[in-house]
């Protein structure tokens, strides 16, 4: 017995329609006529935009070649003309994608956790008896000394054996390590399948529940890269 033939993606190249992929309405304009035909105003239906947008967007979705149109359906006055996608299955490979879609989001994700982290740390404080501040203290080894983020009561501890801090609702760390090249595909496996009970826990919440960002990665540095970041 043979599964699906999986057919190949289409793959786009050409700089206008790759333009047209990354920006979030003409994409999602686009998807109104992927796998079927469709009009600009059913498209403008099932996407809620403005039927004026919508018919914007197809145009230059035809001229960068990712719509044609198929047919002409008749009726009284102008033909309404029948849109499909010039293929089902679109590919833009990283290389040919503008720098801005990639560091774009990434910075506005990585913007608004920070700020999210921060507004609810800050609500934690508050809220927390002890006090938190900053603590340096003498050592027997070298440097000669250490620094602790904690509170007033906080026994010198890592963070990672045992929390002392506020009762906040974030988690919030850019840790540095040195691991094998099998130690970091155990932790992307790690990652993954916390991903994948976050996802769990979403699909059961159904809509309710506190909304969370969660920031997860795992980037090999450079030795200086190393360096810099305990200078």
């Amino acid at each position: 017995m043979t599964g699906p033939t999986v057919s190949s993606p289409h793959e786009v190249t050409d700089p206008a329609a790759v333009t047209l992929l990354v920006h979030d309405r003409t994409r999602r304009v686009l998807g109104a006529f992927l796998g079927r035909e469709q009009t600009v105003a059913g498209a403008a239906r099932e996407t809620g935009l403005d039927l004026r947008v919508v018919h914007r967007d197809v145009q230059a979705l035809v001229r960068a070649g990712l719509l044609r149109v198929i047919r002409e359906q008749a009726r009284a006055g102008r033909p309404v003309k029948m849109y499909r996608a010039h293929a089902d299955d679109l590919f833009v490979d990283a290389r040919h994608l503008p720098q801005q879609a990639h560091d774009g989001k990434t910075a506005a994700l990585d913007t608004l956790f920070h700020h999210a982290a921060g507004r609810e740390f800050r609500r934690a404080l508050s809220d927390f008896a002890p006090g938190w501040g900053l603590r340096v203290y003498a050592t027997p080894d070298a440097p000669g000394f250490a620094v602790l983020e904690g509170p007033r009561s906080a026994r010198p501890l890592s963070p990672l054996d045992e929390w002392q801090g506020p009762p906040a609702r974030m988690l919030s760390g850019t840790p540095t390590a040195r691991l094998t090249a099998a130690q970091v595909a155990e932790v992307q496996r790690d990652l993954i399948l916390l991903m994948r009970k976050v996802a769990d826990f979403t699909a059961a919440n159904a809509g309710a529940g506190q909304p969370v960002l969660l920031r997860l990665g795992l980037a090999p540095l450079t030795e200086d890269e190393c360096r810099n970041l305990h200078r």
